[in-house]
């Protein structure tokens, strides 16, 4: 018996290599996995699997054999492929004249999103879904689940916007706006930041000094603008692009 080791992304793949640089007979292959192929995260860093193949060599009285066998074989592939080539733009045609889609398919899709997100990151956690007037909101709980937070939430802001990437993907007119949290994380945030932009409006009104805060996502400087926006003391704007924009605190003359 003859060995092969072959890198692929499944154990079919690595069987139809085997065939093409072979004569192998395909009846005899044995398939032992070396090493499981990986699908890496959001498809970043996918790995193939290392397959080690035992197998037969066809007799030589049975190779024309084996070539008329593979020629029908081929053409009923082929035939398949064709129909569901067929299948899927009719199924392609049929999503795209749904014009109604419901409030359960937006929440199964950003539900099903995030959980394959949540298994190729490798992290158990709880999600929840539910829908506000046209806001989806989406609310992931565990342990393991902060560490996808991110420095000042840009790894959560990510995820909030590969979300609503996904939802687009199902209705194009869809004008449902989503929101992610983890851990209640973005409460938390709020009332941080809000901590931070009323002491520095005390301190501005105070030495009548502008005062630049730190870069912020457009979420973040909302909720300082919003903050500040009756002060007595003090106004803000921001200035810089993203995402060096910040808020800056000035004086009101």
């Amino acid at each position: 018996m003859e060995s092969k080791v072959l890198y692929a992304r499944s154990s079919d793949e690595a069987v139809e290599q085997l065939l093409k640089s072979t004569k192998a007979d395909k009846a005899s292959i044995q398939i032992t996995v070396k090493e499981k192929p990986s699908k890496g995260f959001l498809g970043i860093g996918a790995k193939d699997g290392v397959f080690e193949l035992f197998y037969n060599l066809l007799e030589e009285v049975d190779i024309f054999e084996c070539i008329e066998d593979s020629v029908k074989e081929d053409k009923v592939e082929n035939d398949e492929e064709i129909n569901d080539k067929k299948i899927e733009v009719s199924n392609e045609v049929s999503t795209e004249s749904k014009v109604n889609i419901t409030v359960e398919d937006e929440i199964e899709t950003a539900r099903g999103f995030i959980e394959e997100l949540l298994k190729n990151a490798d992290v158990n956690a709880d999600v929840n879904v539910s829908v506000e007037k046209d806001l989806l909101k989406v609310k992931i709980t565990g342990d393991e689940a902060s560490c996808l937070i991110g420095r000042r939430g840009d790894t959560l802001d990510a995820i909030q916007f590969l979300t609503g990437l996904a939802l687009s993907k199902v209705n194009k007119n869809s004008h449902t706006r989503v929101f992610v949290d983890i851990e209640n994380y973005r409460s938390k945030r709020e009332e941080s930041l809000k901590r931070y932009c009323y002491k520095a409006a005390r301190e501005v009104a105070r030495t009548k000094r502008t005062k630049k805060l730190d870069y912020m996502n457009p979420y973040e400087r909302r909720i300082v603008h919003s903050a500040l926006q009756n002060d007595r003391f003090v106004i803000t704007y921001s200035e810089g692009t993203d995402p060096y924009r910040r808020v800056v605190i000035e004086y009101k003359r």
